[in-house]
This record gives C-alpha cells, structure tokens and sequence, in this order.
C-alpha cells in the first residue's frame, strides 16, 4: 500500500485527508458501539451514539468532529478482537495475511467480522463498496506508510522487528483489557 499512500498524499491536500478520515471514524461509530455494548461498557456505547448523532447531523455527515471539539465526547473505539479479548479468549498464533498484513487470529476474526459488518456494506452496493472501502484502507495507511518505510529501513530483521513490536502491542493491550482486580 506505500505506493497507493503516497500518491494519495500527493494528490490530497492534508485537509481533505483529514475529513476523509473524519467520515470514515463516524461510519464505524455504530460497529463501536455495538461492541462497547457486547463488552458490557455501556457509557462507552453512549458515547458512540452521540458522537454519531452530532458528528452525522452537526459535523455534516462526519466530516468534521463538534463531538470532541465542542462536546468533550473523545472517541470510544472498540472493535471485535477487543471484545473478545475482555472476554478472556486468546490471541491465537502470529500471521501475515496478504493485504492485510501482521495480526492473529483473533484480531484477524475481527477484520474479517467487521469487513462483513461494515456499515459502507450495509448502505453501498458493490463496485462502490469496494471502492469506498479501498479509499477507507488507503487513507487510515496514509498517515502510517512513511513511518513503516523508515522502520523498515532501519531494521536489521524486518520481518523480526515487526514482529515483536506487534506481539508486545498485543501484549500489553490485553493487559488492560482485564478486570483490574
């Protein structure tokens, strides 16, 4: 995707990328809250439906944020694999997914999950799903791909590297997603 990111930047502008990215988090808001509701975190699922609500009507179809900016709302992101993991279940091994790239099995339950969940799905009929959705991937790498390129270089084992650092994300984001006792 480091070729597809970079000629995005290119040919869109900072401020246009950013509603983009705007559009795209209110999109998920629901799915969101949909799993703080499944984790049991309920003023989490509140907080998603009226970021979506303010963001959809306020922030003119989520192009812009009045839910953070105005209201003190901050985003309350929760996806499958997060879910799942307040539920105890395991990660699962390491893979490497084509396209996709580095996850586990748990996680990659959740893309696979919410790919078919995807609100741009539920209101889209393909080609323009797919297209949708290939903006939404291109634009949330956009911001990732120069940093990945840099590391990437540095590594004296890439595919180590990133390895690791992914398995210790995981690590410590499953250590608080525990009851805290």
């Amino acid at each position: 995707l480091i070729p597809l990111a970079k000629g995005y930047e290119y040919i869109t502008p900072a401020p246009v990328r950013d509603k983009i990215g705007n559009a795209f988090s209110n999109i998920r808001e629901p799915l969101s809250m949909l799993n703080n509701l499944a984790a049991g975190e309920l003023k989490d699922a509140g907080t998603n439906l009226g970021r979506f609500l303010i963001n959809t009507t306020i922030g003119i179809l989520g192009l812009f944020d009045p839910a953070t900016a105005w209201f003190d709302l901050p985003e309350a992101k929760q996806s499958i694999a997060d879910t799942l993991a307040g539920y105890g279940v395991a990660p699962g091994p390491y893979l490497v997914l084509p396209l996709l790239g580095q996850n586990n099995v748990r996680g990659s339950t959740s893309v696979v999950s919410e790919y078919l969940l995807d609100p741009i799905g539920q209101v889209t009929n393909p080609p323009d799903t797919y297209y949708l959705q290939g903006v939404d991937a291109v634009d949330s790498f956009s911001d990732r791909a120069r940093v990945y390129e840099e590391l990437y270089r540095q590594a004296e084992d890439p595919y180590l590297y990133f390895r690791n650092q992914f398995l210790q994300g995981v690590k410590r984001d499953d250590h608080f997603s525990q009851p805290q006792q």
